[in-house]
């Protein structure tokens, strides 16, 4: 996680007008928006065909950019011990529930 609060503040620094809640709840839709198109070029034969074989750097850029954005909403409202726990908990919930190891 330490990683993706490094891209939040590099992003800060290098977009510093671009850190209000709403401009970043509207960045991550556009990116949640990217992701759904490389979903579609992946699913989509018809795509496939049009635009090529789908590359998997493309996805995982999109969901890169895609977390960033959420981390950077994470940390605006200063939330990230709570982001912690709350996947912890998570984890915890599926190991008790056999889920995963």
């Amino acid at each position: 996680m330490e990683r993706f609060y490094k891209m939040v503040e590099a992003s800060n620094k290098r977009f510093p007008d671009g850190v209000e809640p709403f401009q970043m709840a509207t960045r991550l839709l556009e990116e949640c928006g990217e992701v759904a198109a490389e979903i579609n070029h992946r699913e989509n034969a018809h795509k496939r065909k049009k635009h090529g074989e789908p590359r998997k750097e493309n996805l995982a850029n999109e969901l890169r950019q895609t977390m960033v954005e959420l981390f950077k909403i994470a940390v605006y409202y200063s939330v990230e011990k709570e982001l912690e726990e709350s996947i912890n908990k998570s984890l915890l919930q599926s190991k008790s529930e056999g889920l995963i190891d």
